[in-house]
């Protein structure tokens, strides 16, 4: 009878034991989110300066106000080839020694993919154009085809070399990226055009993306953290289309619901009447019908 007794304490005191070690290890991750959260916020100038050099100067779409936009393009213009450029190598030092962090708090395990979300939102990603553009210079010919300001370029070529001496924190941000990505479109937060472009995009590149992440996996942690390699490998498969080999993927048909819906909204937004809205779908339905 005391046997047993004992034998239920003890199976009690060590399931409160390992709950609380549930519980500071989620107060732990807390406050390591809250903490990169702060640090995201603090370096958005700097956020804004990496997207001032990955876009043309003269793009619509920048995270920085016009007064700071203007005071960039007197800075590269006053730019020469004979030192450094301080300001941008400092914003890309900041933004991807944060991107890095995160990244290998990822891989190692210590921070979940939807962990890390909160921290960037769709903030990052809706500007992620631009920084892959300094990540990865093959996407430069495919997406930058006009001619450039000389003084602009030059500081583009002068941050990506600067990634290409730095391959490690290059290739994590770009990890990062993508399964920031994957959990945008599995929460369905960006745009479905976008959403489309990009799985459009991964029929290509997709099992280039997740062979990174599961080399960068072995890497930094061997046989020891297979189990986290792998389910990161899976988990990118949410950013590209379904299939009999990815249940998890996005379907065809859900983004042509999800795109309707959106013109929609943005067009009663944007004043149109529900009856235009809808002659105007009824006409482009009967034209693909025919």
């Amino acid at each position: 009878m005391i046997i047993s007794l004992t034998s239920i304490l003890l199976v009690i005191i060590s399931a409160a034991q390992i709950s609380i070690l549930i519980i500071q290890n989620r107060q732990s991750r807390l406050q390591l989110i809250n903490d990169y959260r702060r640090r995201w916020l603090d370096a958005h100038k700097n956020w804004g300066e990496v997207v001032f050099i990955g876009r043309n100067p003269d793009e619509y779409y920048h995270v920085i106000d016009e007064q700071t936009l203007n005071e960039l393009k007197k800075l590269t213009q006053s730019n020469t080839a004979d030192s450094p450029t301080i300001w941008a190598r400092n914003s890309i030092q900041v933004v991807c020694g944060l991107l890095n962090e995160v990244s290998l708090r990822i891989l190692q395990g210590q921070l979940y993919v939807a962990d890390a979300y909160p921290i960037f939102g769709t903030e990052l990603l809706r500007h992620s154009s631009p920084l892959r553009i300094l990540l990865d210079t093959q996407k430069e010919n495919l997406q930058f085809q006009y001619q450039e300001n000389a003084k602009h370029l030059r500081i583009r070529n002068e941050i990506q070399d600067w990634l290409i001496y730095h391959d490690g924190i290059r290739r994590r941000c770009l990890i990062l990226i993508d399964l920031l990505w994957a959990e945008a479109v599995r929460l369905e937060d960006l745009p479905p055009d976008d959403i489309t472009s990009a799985a459009d995009s991964k029929t290509k590149t997709g099992h280039l993306n997740r062979n990174r992440v599961y080399s960068e996996v072995y890497r930094l942690k061997g046989l020891t953290r297979i189990f986290i390699a792998f389910r990161l490998y899976y988990f990118l498969y949410h950013s590209e289309y379904c299939s009999i080999f990815n249940w998890v993927g996005i379907s065809k048909k859900r983004l042509q619901k999800l795109n309707r819906n959106w013109t929609k909204r943005l067009l009663l937004n944007n004043g149109f009447s529900v009856e235009e809205i809808n002659s105007v779908e009824n006409e482009v339905n009967s034209q693909n019908g025919t």
